[in-house]
């Protein structure tokens, strides 16, 4: 069970609508992307073509659509957007199952949340799952809580949901636009 995930998914499902748009900013092997599709419209994109394809198979066996793109989530903000997303989600670390030395930077990460606050629309958010457990992946989850505590309370709201007692278990930022 992974509880982060569950958290992650159920608030994903109360708070978009059949006309919205989200992001996949790390589509890995496509299961946030399919969940996404059965909710709304998606675009995801990874760095690897590997999770590109597997995202696409995974979808393609499901029936279920997104566009996909292989690029960094750092270049989010050079994404064709037919309308402003409601929702752009991050699932960092590993390619699971893929090569574990390829994984998400804090510098290219804290750039794609940045721009990822300015292209969402009105009343989105962001969702970022950080897996700790590997030492970029312990620089990231502290930069990026670092740098969701200096968001002005007036315009957003930010929530980070962590185990205290399973050391380098993930952890789940939920950051939303106050509206």
């Amino acid at each position: 069970m992974q509880p982060h995930l569950i958290l992650a998914k159920e608030t994903w499902k109360q708070f978009l609508k059949k006309s919205d748009l989200a992001i996949d900013a790390t589509c890995g092997n496509g299961h946030d992307t399919l969940f996404l599709a059965e909710l709304c419209s998606v675009i995801g994109l990874d760095i690897q073509a590997a999770a590109i394809q597997n995202t696409a198979e995974l979808l393609e066996n499901h029936e279920k659509k997104a566009v996909l793109h292989r690029m960094s989530h750092e270049k989010i903000d050079e994404l064709p957007l037919p309308h402003p997303p409601r929702l752009i989600v991050y699932n960092l670390g590993y390619l699971p199952k893929g090569d574990k030395k390829i994984t998400t930077m804090t510098e290219s990460t804290l750039n794609s949340v940045k721009k990822g606050l300015e292209i969402l629309g009105p009343g989105g958010a962001l969702s970022i799952t950080c897996y700790p457990g590997h030492e970029e992946g312990a620089r990231e989850e502290i930069a990026l809580e670092e740098w969701a505590k200096s968001l002005p309370s007036d315009r957003w709201l930010v929530c980070h949901h962590k185990w205290l007692n399973r050391k380098g278990a993930p952890s789940w930022l939920w950051i939303s636009a106050i509206t």
